[in-house]
């Protein structure tokens, strides 16, 4: 597994946020939303699987940003911060 950031800007009629939140949860690795549209994934497959993943639900005026990190640090996110500071160890 390898530790992704994933934004995206939805810009169009679909799809709506909790499609995507729901598309998300459908590649079955640890996920969770760290600020309003950008999502931590620790992901079994690589950046370019997981682009396409999320791609296939966007629209042409969507935007999409995919990220491999190695490292990370921060102050205060969404979700609990041990939490994920155990799954990103767990994943490197």
């Amino acid at each position: 597994m390898a530790n992704f950031i994933l934004s995206y800007d939805l810009n169009g009629p679909r799809p709506s946020h909790k499609e995507m939140d729901d598309h998300l949860q459908k590649i079955g690795a640890a996920r969770g939303r760290i600020l309003e549209t950008v999502w931590y994934v620790a992901y079994a497959g690589d950046l370019n699987s997981l682009r396409d993943h999320v791609k296939s639900i966007l629209g042409k005026e969507d935007l999409l940003l995919v990220v491999e990190g190695k490292e990370a640090t921060w102050t205060k996110l969404l979700v609990d911060t041990e939490s994920l500071k155990s799954t990103w160890r767990a994943n490197r």
